[in-house]
């Protein structure tokens, strides 16, 4: 049961926080490299954390974000050894097609994801999972899958879709619908622009998502070569210095869980908010311990004052 609530606290929060939130783009380079990135837009927190999974024997390693320390929780994004990455968005709830004729994934929805990470390579396999399980809580999310062989796949309750085109976008619209609702979101024609106008890389992916940020919303952002198996890691919309990574040299850190944050401690805003935060806590720890005394005293000086009025009576 613990793990159902937990599950369905991960969907609700991908993207749920703010009414247009978080970006999801892939694209075919020129040169044959399959990008994919995303925003993670929801309020500022120092708990966003990031998971890694060794690999072992015929199972691929990976690499997940999540919103807390644990590993149970619904993964946000991720990315395999295969090339294979996941992203998600909210969109408006939809009906379930099919949810009484598909079955629950052994141990909840989260191990289905912790399962695809370690056995697929490519979108259309993940599909064939969809087709057989169940996600409940799917009907306010949209899963937008990426594979280094250039397919993109977008999921939802109601339906699945492989783009046929160089690229796809998902904000928060279902693009499985054709009523064209992407002219309501100011961010995917911006992003389509984008896409079309420049050369694809770094840099245009980079940008792209700066300009796509909520700002103040935006917590972190991640971008992969799905073809090299890079990663650059952007947080607190500081797209200028941002953490770089393989998902070779990843896998290699064995099985861990640490926070985002700890890959930017030079980080001079973040450093100013770590040091507000210790501040912050030592006060808070300094002002309970002070209340605490303050109410000890009280209760003291109230039993004494009981004892001795006692004391007094007896002697009249």
């Amino acid at each position: 049961m613990k793990k159902k609530y937990l599950f369905i606290i991960g969907l609700l929060t991908i993207g749920l926080t703010n009414s247009e939130a978080c970006t999801e783009c892939s694209v075919k380079a020129k040169n044959g490299n399959i990008w994919h990135g995303g925003n993670e837009d929801k309020p500022f927190s120092l708990g966003t954390c990031v998971n890694i999974v060794a690999p072992e024997k015929n199972a691929y390693g990976y690499y997940y974000t999540t919103n807390s320390k644990d590993r149970n929780e619904f993964p946000q994004g991720g990315m395999n050894e295969a090339g294979l990455s996941f992203g998600g968005t909210s969109v408006p709830k939809t009906t379930y097609k099919d949810f009484d004729k598909k079955r629950d994934f052994p141990g909840g929805s989260s191990q289905l994801m912790f399962s695809i990470f370690r056995k697929c390579k490519s979108v259309k396999e993940v599909f064939l999972l969809f087709k057989i399980y169940r996600v409940p809580g799917l009907e306010v999310s949209q899963f937008h899958f990426a594979d280094k062989y250039g397919n993109f796949g977008i999921i939802v309750a109601d339906s699945m879709w492989l783009s046929e085109g160089e690229y796809q976008i998902a904000t928060n619209y279902n693009l499985c619908h054709a009523d064209k609702d992407s002219i309501q979101c100011w961010r995917y024609p911006m992003a389509e622009r984008m896409l079309t106008t420049k050369e694809i890389g770094l840099v245009t992916m980079r940008d792209l998502f700066d300009s796509t940020s909520q700002r103040k919303w935006t917590n972190h952002t991640e971008i992969k070569n799905l073809s090299t198996g890079d990663i650059w890691f952007y947080y607190a919309q500081n797209f200028s210095r941002p953490f770089k990574t393989n998902i070779r040299e990843f896998v290699k850190l064995g099985n861990s869980t640490f926070y985002l944050y700890e890959l930017f401690k030079d980080d001079l805003l973040l450093t100013r908010i770590l040091t507000s935060k210790d501040t912050g806590d030592r006060m808070a720890i300094t002002l309970f311990i002070t209340c605490s005394i303050i109410l000890f005293l009280i209760i003291i000086i109230w039993v004494l004052s009981r004892r001795l009025s006692k004391l007094r009576k007896t002697q009249i």
